[in-house]
């Protein structure tokens, strides 16, 4: 048995990487999340690594991006994104971060950057919908100047 705060504090080799994968691919669903969540609180980067690899079922991942979303700064969002990437598929990402436009434009705002490079190697109308939000974001917000890094506001 492995414990999160443990696991999120100590560099592991690949060996006891693969164990513990191993050992949290067999857990529940519930208790599968319950330790990817506890890493993410104690380590958000080992977090993440963890969350991409560990088989969460979409609804635990996207309470991971969720939380990424808010408690992620402009850099580490890219983490969080990278994390759930592979289990949502591209555009349920996507629609999950345009869904803040209007009540949470920080959350949307830290992905612009991010968003092109995270879809680069997509097909052109998935190109095409990322820009969507950038441009929607900029008519709405045309001056937006955040004055934190976290959150849902600026």
């Amino acid at each position: 048995m492995f414990n999160p705060i443990d696991y999120a504090d100590e560099q592991m080799d690949s060996k006891q990487e693969n164990e513990l994968l191993k050992w949290v691919r067999q857990l529940d669903d519930e208790h599968k999340f319950t330790f990817v969540w506890r890493v993410l609180n104690a380590n958000p980067w080992k977090g993440c690594e963890l969350a991409k690899r560990s088989q969460l079922k979409p609804i635990f991942l996207e309470a991971i991006l969720e939380k990424g979303l808010v408690y992620g700064d402009a850099s580490s969002v890219e983490w969080w994104i990278k994390a759930v990437l592979p289990g949502l598929g591209h555009r349920r990402v996507l629609e999950i971060i345009k869904a803040h436009i209007d009540v949470a434009p920080l959350c949307l705002y830290k992905t612009l950057y991010w968003l092109p490079w995270l879809y680069r190697n997509q097909s052109k109308q998935l190109k095409n919908e990322i820009l969507a939000p950038q441009v929607e974001f900029n008519k709405k917000y045309p001056n937006y100047q955040p004055r934190r890094s976290i959150g849902t506001h600026a």
